[in-house]
């Protein structure tokens, strides 16, 4: 039997393969592997981010926890073996042993991926933008009739790939191709590195309208930090990222909607098939802003940018405490009374939200490939994708629900890449 070997060939095993099925022959295995995510943690992000989580653990948790309405029996399965219990607003000397809790403990592997990615919600703060015309809503930019749009955000990433896409509506959109992003940083000698993206110039062609579209903007690497503190402080094993992006000529731009900026790890789509984009039918920014990631990024970037109201303390000591009023719990169901969802408190409101933004009708996508080749490719392994979005109904839970209960029966799909539509709604998960 594997769990009769020493441990230390039990971990190589699973690190040569992650990708294989040993993680799930047993509760032993399944276990191990969500362990050795946390030391992955350690290692790419420094010991001290332990103290960082403990500082956004309330955001932290919460995210966790709406996962369950797709993830409940992964996650206590883990958690009732170990005996977890939600204890976690008991302090002790060191502070870590708060992190052994429900939500946490049982669940590295989506940690690791919160932080590995980065997702950039719109905050007035971050923007330049012409106004009366363009607005800054709690949720998205709206871009009207501008000749000034500028927008910078400092985050931290760790030594890696990365894709740079961005979540946006074209409604008649124009402008949009003379766009510049810039990722800008410093390497281990000082000197500041930049690379530079622009959209392709027929972009506003290309996109179709009223549609959500993730469209890949470009690909950047970090390099392994070589400091001569490396070792002695733990954030020095990350980059302080500056990312900009802004118009670069005199031309209008009108008509789109930014969502967000992402910032994210390789993934089969992008990368291994070379997607442009992906489109979904629907327009409405409560089906792609997930409220307690934005929240949960929103408190990790105080923290790690070290935001006081005192002003700029560095690193890590940022309060995300200071200002509640800056987080958004409007926890708004489309087709659901206002007044009715105030009615629901607590946990039960938390999970009423999550149940509809996790498992809506919109679990299809059509994808967009830059090359032909790559589009036949992904269709020999997974199936059709553009039958599915011209003939696959789009059903919400409580539908699919109905149908069953009278025995109607579901048209099969033809494609079976993340037939459950989850893939798109939560940071990349990355391997071992």
């Amino acid at each position: 039997m594997l769990t009769t070997l020493p441990l230390e060939i039990q971990v190589k095993i699973l690190t040569i393969d992650p990708s294989s099925s040993l993680k799930y022959v047993n509760s032993h295995f399944y276990i191990l592997y969500n362990d050795l995510f946390h030391d992955k943690i350690i290692a790419t992000f420094g010991e001290d981010i332990n103290f960082i989580l403990i500082k956004v653990l309330p955001w932290l948790k919460r995210y966790i926890k709406s996962l369950d309405v797709f993830r409940f029996k992964a996650r206590h399965s883990i958690a009732s073996r170990l005996g977890l219990t939600d204890t976690s607003e008991i302090d002790d000397s060191e502070g870590i042993n708060r992190l052994n809790c429900l939500y946490v403990k049982d669940s590295w592997k989506y940690i690791y991926s919160i932080l590995k990615n980065k997702r950039l919600y719109a905050e007035y703060s971050d923007y330049t933008i012409d106004e009366p015309t363009n607005y800054v809503y709690n949720h998205f930019v709206e871009i009207n009739r501008t000749y000034l749009l500028s927008y910078s955000k400092t985050l931290w990433l760790s030594p890696g790939r990365y894709n740079l896409n961005i979540g946006l509506i074209i409604k008649h959109g124009s402008g949009l191709g003379t766009t510049k992003f810039e990722i800008k940083y410093k390497d281990a000698t000082g000197k500041d590195v930049i690379q530079t993206f622009y959209p392709p110039t027929n972009i506003n062609e290309i996109l179709p309208k009223q549609q959500f579209c993730l469209l890949k903007i470009g690909e950047f690497s970090l390099p392994e930090v070589f400091s001569l503190h490396r070792g002695t402080i733990d954030h020095e094993k990350l980059f302080k990222v500056e990312f900009v992006m802004e118009e670069i000529g005199l031309y209008l731009k009108s008509g789109f909607r930014i969502f967000f900026i992402d910032i994210a790890q390789p993934s089969l789509l992008f990368n291994d098939y070379d997607l442009l984009y992906y489109t979904v039918k629907e327009t409405d920014y409560k089906y792609f802003i997930n409220l307690p990631l934005k929240n949960l990024y929103k408190a990790l970037n105080i923290v790690q940018n070290g935001e006081h109201d005192d002003g700029i303390l560095g690193y890590g000591h940022g309060d995300p405490s200071s200002d509640l009023s800056k987080y958004d719990n409007d926890y708004l169901i489309p087709g659901k009374e206002a007044n009715l969802v105030e009615k629901i408190t607590g946990e039960a409101k938390l999970m009423e939200y999550s149940n509809f933004f996790f498992n809506n009708r919109f679990k299809k996508r059509l994808f967009k490939f830059n090359t032909v080749y790559q589009q036949r490719q992904f269709i020999n392994r997974f199936g059709d994708f553009k039958q599915d979005w011209d003939e696959y109904p789009e059903k919400d839970k409580e539908e699919l629900l109905n149908d069953a209960r009278f025995g109607r029966v579901q048209p099969q799909k033809s494609c079976s890449y993340d037939r459950q539509g989850l893939k798109w709604k939560i940071p990349i998960l990355g391997e071992l």
